[in-house]
């Protein structure tokens, strides 16, 4: 078997164990591959409307669909790589038995594996990232080498919350009030019940200052074995659920380093809530792969596209893998973002 052969690898990358993707698993479950650069963004505004009376004598009333607004946008590209050297495949790997007897091959199939699995995941952290920008901005702003864009998924300004007058953590404070009125708001307008109220870690902190969470917050749940904090991905906190809105509460302590300065920045903004309903029809979409190989092997149509190559001099391998990712927030109005502290 050759490690290297696309097939292989890609096998290989499927298997791997991702970062965090708390958002993309709650609110985009499923995806869905294009063998276009481009792919179709179908925004529903959803409406509630009520059937005609009509006499059984007269001809039945027609119906116009619910509109929605129809999109061809192409993804932004990913393609990280690194490289293998010869030196790195000839000298013991870290971590491994010194006087274990493993020949080149073994461990370059370990290097192989190792490096498949630090790209793949730089690819996931981007995708959580756009996400979170979609959910809480309800637009995704593109900007790389030679691409800069935005995709605007049209959430209703009345869903994008940037001033309270009473502050969460002050005196006045009523965050229980708020999260209702902006449940009822998210019903009203997408006809979905919101699911999931997800805090940054100082909306966390000014949250749990109020006297009516803590005699309102219910964590039976984890009790009672409906939630289960041991399966919760990595920078998730459980804090219990509200019979009213009927809406559970986590918070999402997540960081990615910023290409831009290199420093460590939030998943979600400092001070932002977000709420959403897990029953909407979001979806991962993803363009076709841009690479001959994956024309030639067929391939075009997939989430990620590995390939690897021998560089001549300096001698090394090169390993890439390929991605046009697009978390679509196809209902933007069964979703809410807000400010909640200073």
């Amino acid at each position: 078997m050759d490690i290297f052969d696309t097939r292989t690898m890609l096998a290989a990358v499927e298997q791997i164990h991702t970062p965090s993707t708390f958002l993309l698993n709650a609110f985009f479950a499923t995806a869905e591959t294009f063998d276009t650069k481009t792919v179709d963004v179908d925004i529903v505004k959803g409406g509630r409307k009520l059937a005609p009376f009509v006499s059984p004598r007269r001809e039945g009333k027609m119906i116009e669909r619910d509109g929605f607004t129809s999109s061809n946008i192409t993804p932004a590209y990913i393609k990280p790589k690194m490289e293998t050297n010869a030196e790195q495949l000839l000298k013991r790997s870290p971590g491994l038995n010194p006087y274990a007897t493993q020949t080149p091959g073994e461990r370059a199939a370990i290097q192989l594996g190792k490096d498949l699995a630090e790209l793949n995941d730089q690819i996931t952290r981007r995708e959580e990232w756009m996400a979170a920008s979609a959910l809480g901005t309800g637009k995704v702003v593109i900007v790389g080498d030679g691409v800069d864009m935005e995709v605007n998924f049209q959430m209703a300004a009345t869903h994008k919350i940037t001033t309270l007058t009473d502050k969460w953590g002050t005196t006045n404070a009523d965050p229980i009030g708020n999260l209702r009125s902006w449940a009822r708001l998210v019903a009203k307008d997408s006809g979905r019940r919101p699911t999931h109220v997800i805090l940054s870690g100082s909306a966390q902190d000014a949250f749990m200052k109020s006297d009516s969470v803590h005699k309102l917050l219910n964590t039976r749940r984890v009790d009672m074995g409906m939630i289960d904090p041991q399966n919760l991905p990595g920078g998730v906190v459980y804090l219990g659920f509200l019979n009213d809105p009927g809406i559970d509460i986590y918070a999402y302590n997540e960081w990615f380093v910023s290409p831009e300065t290199g420093l460590l920045e939030p998943m979600i903004a400092d001070g932002q809530v977000l709420m959403g309903s897990s029953q909407a029809q979001n979806k991962r979409l993803y363009g076709a792969i841009q690479d001959v190989e994956a024309i030639e092997t067929g391939m075009v149509e997939a989430a990620r596209f590995p390939k690897t190559w021998i560089a001549q001099d300096p001698s090394a391998r090169w390993l890439m893998l390929q991605s046009a990712p697009l978390p679509a927030l196809l209902e933007p109005d069964a979703f809410l973002t807000a400010k909640v502290i200073a």
